[in-house]
């Protein structure tokens, strides 16, 4: 993760709009005055930008990061170890271990820098403690992008290669961090270099590794899909006296069950387990049985289930209920009506009461049917399913609810989404454990046409209040429904609440609404200005292509001014490969030369002058051409032409029709010049283009030359070979 130059907090849209030159009026300035209502009341004042909300120690790690990438003076060492030690601490303390790619990033350039700057006085300044705590988050970040699996693990060989270098001021947390490093290296899709310390560890130090870490190789392995070193590991297993028994099955299965959901890779492998007389465990079976019951594999799950009702579970009410559970969604499962399951459900109770139980469904019950419903996209199934819960007189819980909220927004019943969310607000459920459905529903609200834009507005006030932290694709939404209305307050402040969490590529899809907007020719100037602004503060990371788009859309509205500051905003940026390149001059050049305005091209100019970093081309010499004709300077055009006769490169036949456009308008010398240049076409044999035979009759005919203008278009065949069309 890289933030660049002037970003990305906190940000400043309010950047005064460059005023067309055009406009030449001057009026008195007028005192300020406080606006009034019609009751005579002060308006309330604009509110203030809200000030992007940080996690403990973050803050101190991404100045680090903006400092390291623009070559200025870093915080203290002591700021950065409390940073780094109140980030992994918070997490702890509020028991969410979950951190994403941004954070992972900051924490591995920080740790980075800490071991890059230590003294021998000072140390690292983390304790062993503290590593260890940061490789737990490493454990269960879910990251899938291959770079970013390769930095979580490069951090943690780093961490345990300095907790091992404690040695025994260490203690315990050398042996924890040990099978931390396993555990990550197996489940990140390392699973040789976790069996390679396995080995190791089980010839000499065995006791400090806890067995069940093979059964994460086993799930490794699984991962990148590798089946016969699965088989190796296991024949690995038994030769170190760990036998392949119903955990690490459990394990496997776990895999595919809920992560990968290969349901032939879930049959072969519950297969494989019971072929070598493991017994599968009850949570092997549960697992099995809900991935049959939602891929349709009931035939093969059969024998399954009458094993799993037969054999692993007891005549208790809990037990009970889980049979039930199972029996209700196996007749849902095989298509059985609505009814049929409220017969069932009757039967079950009845058996339950002969037998002396008296055992009462619950809601638990009916979630899993609404559920499989939903998942079959079934609403009408779901609403009757739910309906039967009510007639039991079973209130519906928070995952009810959830799963309402979501299968309304799934099916375009945004209306009944939005009451169902009411709902959860108002009985306080934390229903924010997972944020999902909220993004599902904002993104659903803001694709729809007309927008409700009071019930989406309604909605982020209610985000803004339980300071909900929403996902990449809700931000992205909400931003183009701001962009919409102009509400560019908003979306700063929706920027600085979310946007720095994100990784890279999730960052990317926000910032190209942004860009979309600014490229926009529908949209007012004004209006692209403020959102350019926004873009440029808090994406410092937009490549220069970009900018020199947005550039050039300035340039196209005609407001050279707000396309120089653009291109002055590029040229200040401190990394080499976001500064303006040959193509940026080039286009700034054509720009200024098509808008005519000399104080822009005085600016640009003064700015080529002193960037050694650029080689002028021929083609970069021709829009400096372009540029001065534009602002009536045609010797200054001509100047450039010489520049070019003396390069290596030489001129090309734009060169040509180009310096000939300088001496139709100048008005000295342009008649010897364009003399001399057809002399030296004519001199080196150069074969002349249709283009450049009607520029050189057009900068005749600037200089008054009627007569000989016309006798070149009437010898223009003889001459050149072309026929005189309208253009000449």
């Amino acid at each position: 993760m890289s933030f660049l130059k002037d970003g990305p907090f906190p940000v400043i849209w309010q950047e005064p709009r460059p005023r067309a030159r055009e406009a030449k009026v001057q009026c008195s300035p007028l005192p300020a005055v406080p606006s009034r209502t019609l009751f005579g009341f002060v308006r309330p004042p604009i509110p203030k930008e809200k000030p992007p909300q940080f996690d403990p120690g973050f803050k101190e790690m991404l100045d680090l990061n903006l400092a390291l990438a623009k070559h200025e003076r870093p915080p203290p060492r002591s700021t950065l170890t409390k940073a780094f030690n109140a980030f992994v601490l918070d997490r702890h303390i509020r028991q969410n271990l979950s951190v994403d790619d941004s954070q992972i990033g900051l924490l591995s350039m920080t740790f980075r820098y800490l071991q890059d700057t230590r003294t021998e006085a000072e140390g690292l300044g983390l304790s062993a403690e503290g590593m260890v705590n940061t490789m737990e988050l490493l454990k269960v970040s879910k990251s899938k992008e291959p770079e970013e699996l390769e930095t979580h693990i490069a951090l943690a060989q780093s961490l345990y290669e300095e907790v091992d270098r404690l040695g025994e001021l260490a203690g315990e947390d050398r042996d924890t961090a040990l099978n931390a490093l396993i555990k990550i290296l197996a489940l990140k899709k390392r699973p040789q270099d976790a069996q390679k310390w396995l080995e190791k560890c089980s010839e000499h130090n065995a006791g400090a590794i806890d067995s069940s870490q093979w059964k994460n190789v086993l799930v490794g392995y699984a991962l990148v899909g590798d089946q016969e070193k699965m088989f190796s590991t296991i024949e690995l297993m038994e030769k170190h006296g760990v036998p392949f028994n119903s955990h690490a099955h459990q394990a496997v299965i776990a895999y595919y069950a809920k992560t990968s959901k290969d349901v032939e890779m879930m049959k072969k492998w519950y297969e494989i387990g019971t072929a070598k007389g493991i017994e599968p465990t009850r949570r092997t079976d549960l697992l099995v049985l809900s991935l049959c019951i939602h891929h349709n594999e009931l035939a093969w799950g059969e024998p399954v289930l009458r094993s799993f009702l037969d054999t692993k579970l007891q005549k208790t009410p809990n037990d009970i209920k889980v049979s039930w559970k199972l029996i209700l969604q196996w007749a849902a499962a095989k298509g059985k009506r609505f009814e049929e399951i409220d017969r069932l459900l009757n039967v079950l109770v009845q058996k339950s009461q002969e037998e002396g139980l008296n055992v009462r469904p619950d809601i638990d019950m009916i979630n899993p049917l609404i559920k499989l419903a939903a998942s079959k996209g079934d609403v009408y199934a779901a609403e009757r399913y739910l309906a039967l819960g009510l007639k039991r007189g079973l209130q519906p819980d928070y995952k009810t609810k959830l799963l309402q909220f979501e299968y309304r927004i799934n099916s375009g019943d945004l209306d009944g989404a939005g009451a169902v969310y009411d709902e959860l607000k108002d009985k306080e459920y934390d229903m924010f454990d997972s944020i999902a459905p909220l993004d599902k529903l904002l993104v659903a609200l803001s694709k729809q046409n007309p927008i409700k834009y009071d019930v989406i507005m309604e909605l982020i006030d209610d985000v803004r209040e339980r300071n909900i932290r929403l996902g990449p694709e809700a931000v992205s939404a909400l931003a183009s429904v701001h962009l919409q209305r102009g509400q560019f307050q908003d979306l700063v402040d929706l920027v600085n609440t979310h946007a720095f969490r994100f990784s890279p590529k999730q960052r990317a899809s926000i910032r190209d609404v942004l860009v979309s907007y600014c490229l926009d020719r529908s949209i007012l100037t004004s209006k692209v200005w403020d959102a350019y602004n926004i873009l440029r503060q808090a994406f410092p990371e937009v490549d220069i292509g970009t900018r020199t788009q947005i550039m050039s859309g300035f340039f196209e509205r005609g407001r050279s001014d707000m396309a120089t500051h653009t291109f002055g905003h590029m040229r200040r940026l401190d990394l080499p490969d976001m500064r303006p390149t040959i193509e940026t001059y080039v286009l700034c050049f054509e720009g200024i030369g098509r808008c005519s305005d000399s104080e822009s091209f005085g600016l640009v100019y003064n700015l080529f002058k002193l960037d050694n970093t650029v080689e002028p081309t021929t083609r970069l010499y021709n829009s400096l051409m372009l540029a001065h004709i534009g602002c009536n300077s045609p010797m200054r055009a001509l100047q450039s032409w010489d520049d070019i006769l003396h390069s290596r490169e030489g001129p090309t036949y734009n060169s040509i029709e180009i310096a000939l456009r300088a001496c139709e308008i100048s008005r000295f010398d342009g008649e010897q010049q364009a003399r001399d240049i057809w002399s030296q076409l004519k001199r080196f044999e150069i074969q002349v283009t249709k283009e450049n035979y009607t520029a050189y009759v057009a900068a005749l005919a600037g200089q008054g030359l009627f007569n000989e203008s016309i006798k070149l278009i009437d010898d223009a065949e003889k001459e050149v070979h072309y026929t005189p069309d309208a253009q000449l």
